[in-house]
C-alpha cells in the first residue's frame, strides 16, 4: 500500500466520519421535531377540549345557538381585516386615549373604550 492510498483512505475515514456526524445532527433534529410535534398535539388536544367544554356550557346554560357561536368566531376572525381563519394582530392607537393596543381586543386596555373595527361586517 503507497502513501497515495494511505493518504486516500485517510481523505474517505474523514468524509465518512462527518456524514455521520451530520447524519446524527439530522437524527438529533427529526427527534426533535417529533417531540414537538407531539407536544403540540397534546396542547391542541387539551384546547378542543376546553373548547368543547365551554362551548356546551355557554349552549346549555346561557342558551347561545350555534348560528350565534359561528357569528362570533366571525367577528373576531375579522378583527385583523381578513377572513382567514386565524387571529393575526394589528397595532392600532385608541381613538379616546391615544395609546397603542391590538386588532385582537375589542376595548381599550388603558381606558376601556370601545375600539373601531377597521372592515365592514356582514354574516
Amino acid at each position: 500500500m503507497g502513501a497515495m492510498d494511505i493518504f486516500w483512505d485517510m481523505h474517505q475515514e474523514g468524509r465518512i466520519n462527518t456524514a455521520q456526524r451530520e447524519a446524527q445532527a439530522a437524527g438529533n433534529k427529526a427527534d426533535a421535531v417529533v417531540s414537538e410535534f407531539a407536544r403540540l398535539q397534546r396542547r391542541l388536544d387539551r384546547l378542543s377540549l376546553g373548547c368543547q367544554a365551554m362551548w356546551e356550557l355557554l349552549r346549555d346554560r346561557a342558551g347561545i345557538t350555534e348560528e350565534e357561536l359561528a357569528q362570533k368566531i366571525l367577528e373576531v376572525d375579522l378583527r385583523d381585516g381578513k377572513t382567514d381563519g386565524r387571529m393575526s394582530t394589528q397595532i392600532t392607537d385608541c381613538p379616546k386615549c391615544g395609546a397603542n393596543t391590538n386588532s385582537k381586543r375589542t376595548v381599550c386596555v388603558m381606558c376601556g373604550a370601545p375600539l373601531p373595527v377597521s372592515h365592514s361586517f356582514e354574516v
